[in-house]
């Protein structure tokens, strides 16, 4: 019996140092890339107020970069029907995403750099990032994104955008601001609404 909580103890042990080591090591190998970003789960209450704010039709194509464990892309393609693309670089979290959305044929997880993606056929983009990275971000957005693209902002504002709506979820301990966006067209044609 104690031989047996002995190994018992070893190989919890065990897995938890393994565990560790390829946590740091997706945190160090991403680092360079998110700029210190680090996987952190979006709410469920600022995922709601988010969702509620920016509807979707059946169809329309959400894009999370940085999608972290898919929670996003699930809740899109649940509650509107919409199909989801997440790019992640942390092998941990897309690990995490893969299995959250295994079987869901509307829903692409890609284990990739958003830098390096087009992001041009989105009609909703999502994104929980630093505030080192939003110029660079709000660049290309502007470059890539058509007229009528929704952003959702967790946290952070593009600099030099006008936000359409800053959005407050009813939480004290979630409550922190989520910024919406809508590309602008070209000067001189009509916007439409959200």
């Amino acid at each position: 019996m104690v031989s047996y909580l002995i190994f018992f103890t070893l190989t919890v042990v065990t897995v938890l140092v393994v565990f560790k080591i390829i946590l740091v090591g997706s945190i160090v190998g991403a680092f360079p890339v998110t700029q210190g970003a680090m996987f952190h789960p979006t709410a469920r209450i600022r995922l709601k107020t988010a969702l509620d704010y920016v509807p979707m039709a059946k169809g329309d194509l959400l894009v999370d970069i940085g999608c972290g464990d898919g929670r996003v892309l699930l809740a899109a393609a649940r509650r509107y029907g919409a199909c989801a693309i997440g790019y992640e670089i942390n092998p941990l979290a897309y690990i995490l995403a893969r299995m959250r959305t295994w079987g869901k044929k509307e829903i692409q997880v890609k284990y990739a750099n958003f830098w390096r993606e087009h992001l041009g056929r989105a009609d909703v983009v999502f994104c929980y990032l630093f505030p080192d990275v939003m110029g660079k971000l709000a660049e290309k957005f502007s470059r890539e994104l058509r007229p009528g693209t929704r952003i959702i902002s967790c946290n952070f504002p593009l600099p030099h955008w006008q936000a359409v709506k800053v959005l407050y979820p009813p939480s004290s301990l979630y409550g922190d601001p989520i910024y919406i966006y809508q590309v602008s067209p070209p000067a001189g044609t009509k916007a439409s609404g959200m």
